[in-house]
């Protein structure tokens, strides 16, 4: 028998902290094709009613989707259209499906993410791509722990076009740029997000100081050397920077070669980041929620070692430091429970991905994206 956990309004006294005591009551029931018979409740607090699927990860869906195996297949190379092909479902439904599949990501990673890679040193470097046009690429922040490759998160900076162009794609640029607003120093202030994440969550002492390793792009500099991270020092919380030229061979020995080796899996296994293809991201924020759930999926569901003994199939999460009963419990949730904000403290790097406030340059700033009143209760 389903028992609500918490009142699902987030006005209501019983959403964060319900009452011991009865708060709620059946409110009759009614029938869905998607889900059969639903129960409803009164919350005796507010005296607003829900269902039992107001708490399900499939909350206002009209069809079921299996979300393990569309991460599977999301993180197997395969497009917003083949995945709509392989379900018979229209590109708005995949890609709402994918929406809900990254805010559980979020909600489960946001999670774990401080109990994984303790002690090791960090990589952070940008993914270089395109979005909408070659005329804004998109510098995506990854940080990644050298040794276990778990990925601690993600952020989104839009900037100008470099290189050499032709006369008419120079008109073309200008065009486009005319209507267009850039983020001021957006390389610096999503190399910032990273570093508020692991000022909260990252523990630090005399004898593990946290390691920063990135290529030699000032940009990162400027904003350590701003940052609370490096300015709060002291004797038991100490910060290194260690800058590497990306000039580099991309080997083993290389200090950045888990950012390299994650950029490579993303350049493979997303298809709107292959290169030379026709396949590409036209929503910021839509790229960046189907990056998170590949994230997801890479920490907690991929192995470690592909080439490794049949026998090892620790995760990125596992070899970071995590349970393995702790993952499974976690999955069964994600894919189970609907997260709400409301229940949750996010940092902004994770907020973007959640609320899909990422910085469109060629819409004039925040994408045109309007989220359903469900996914920001």
């Amino acid at each position: 028998m389903f028992v609500p956990p918490f009142c699902p309004y987030a006005a209501c006294a019983a959403h964060i902290r319900p009452p011991r005591s009865a708060w709620w009551a059946h409110a009759g029931h009614h029938s869905t094709k998607a889900f059969g018979r639903v129960n409803r409740f009164r919350c005796a607090v507010c005296g607003r009613t829900f269902s039992t699927q107001t708490f399900s990860v499939d909350y206002y869906c009209k069809r079921v989707i299996a979300y393990i195996r569309l991460e599977r297949l999301s993180a197997s190379a395969m497009s917003i259209r083949a995945l709509g092909r392989e379900y018979k479902a229209s590109c708005a439904t995949i890609t709402n499906r994918i929406d809900r599949l990254s805010r559980q990501g979020v909600a489960l990673h946001t999670s774990l993410r401080k109990e994984a890679g303790q002690g090791e040193a960090l990589c952070f470097d940008g993914l270089v791509s395109f979005e909408r046009s070659q005329d804004f690429p998109a510098d995506i922040g990854i940080s990644i722990t050298a040794h276990s490759r778990f990925v601690l998160g993600l952020s989104h900076a839009t900037t100008r076009r470099s290189g050499r162009l032709r006369p008419g794609q120079k008109k073309r640029q200008e065009r486009r740029y005319s209507s267009a607003t850039f983020e001021k120093r957006a390389i610096q202030r999503s190399f910032s997000d990273h570093l508020d994440m692991l000022h909260r969550d990252w523990a630090t002492s005399t004898t593990r100081p946290l390691v920063l390793i990135t290529d030699e792009k000032p940009d990162y500099a400027r904003a350590l050397r701003r940052h609370p991270l490096y300015l709060s020092q002291s004797a038991e919380r100490r910060c290194a920077h260690v800058q590497i030229p990306s000039t580099a061979p991309r080997v083993f020995a290389n200090p950045l070669f888990a950012s390299n080796y994650y950029e490579r899996e993303v350049r493979k296994d997303q298809a709107q980041h292959h290169r030379e293809t026709c396949c590409f991201a036209r929503n910021a924020a839509n790229d960046m929620n189907r990056l998170y759930a590949y994230l997801v999926w890479h920490n907690y569901s991929k192995r470690y070692s592909i080439k490794g003994p049949v026998h090892k199939t620790a995760t990125h999460a596992e070899v970071a430091g995590m349970a393995a009963s702790a993952i499974r419990a976690a999955r069964v949730t994600m894919f189970g429970e609907r997260a709400f904000l409301s229940r949750l403290k996010l940092l902004p790097i994770d907020e973007c991905i959640w609320k899909k406030t990422v910085h469109q340059a060629w819409s004039g700033g925040r994408g045109r994206v309007k989220l359903p009143n469900y996914a920001v209760a």
